[in-house]
């Protein structure tokens, strides 16, 4: 075999086919070459009559007899499953981690759709807290604020985790509040953002990080108007 430029001048009288495709040494006829060896992955750049033309990784241009290699096809790394109470699991362990570290001053798991689902998880949810040292509230009406979409929070159940009783206490008090504007009509749309920067600190998110929140819920609640006006 001849592996020089004269030979890639007559590629095109083959086969373009595999053009851009990979394929994998798995034979040597050319001792003398330095450029290859048997396991080597190459980018075909052009085909002739009796095989296809490559790049060596120093730059130099190989002509590779058919029996030299084959059609490579990179295999994607097997995706591992998780199961959803898994997963779930692992979020209120890191949640409670924060939480028992001062990071958090409450912290919430993924809400469930059904409280059957929520209730899944209390052993295990007891046996975190215990190993933190923290405490933890079933919650069965979510707090629904301008700081995440309500219709990923509507319905749904969830655990608060949480150090200091003041915590959970300054928590209900916000939902109370909210609930005496939004009866007396007087939830204004200030309200409803200043409940929603409240709740963002009680999560300990940085104000920039609350503020752009609200703007992303606010951008869907209006797209949403849209949609449906």
């Amino acid at each position: 075999m001849i592996n020089n430029t004269s030979k890639v001048t007559i590629a095109k009288t083959g086969d373009d086919h595999m053009e851009n495709q990979k394929i994998r040494i798995i034979k040597k006829n050319n001792d003398f070459s330095l450029e290859y060896q048997p396991g080597d992955i190459f980018t075909v750049d052009s085909t002739w009559y009796g095989g296809v033309n490559v790049t060596s990784k120093s730059g130099i241009p190989l002509s590779l007899d058919r029996e030299e290699y084959e059609l490579y096809q990179e295999e994607e790394e097997p995706r591992r499953e998780i199961d959803r109470y898994s997963y779930h699991l692992g979020a209120m362990d890191s949640f409670c981690e924060m939480v028992a570290a001062g990071v958090k001053k409450l912290a919430m798991s993924h809400p469930c759709a059904t409280k059957e689902e929520r209730d899944l998880f209390l052993p295990e949810v007891k046996r975190i807290c215990d190993s933190y040292g923290i405490r933890f509230y079933p919650e069965d009406e979510a707090f629904l604020t301008d700081l995440f979409p309500e219709e990923l929070n509507r319905g749904t159940y969830n655990y608060l985790f949480y150090s200091a009783d003041e915590v959970l206490e300054s928590y209900l008090g916000l939902k109370e509040e909210q609930k005496r504007l939004m009866e007396n009509g007087t939830y204004t749309r200030q309200q409803s953002y200043e409940t929603a920067r409240k709740f963002g600190r009680l999560l300990s998110y940085t104000e920039e990080g609350i503020r752009r929140l609200i703007e992303k819920t606010e951008k869907q609640k209006a797209e949403g108007d849209t949609c449906h006006g």
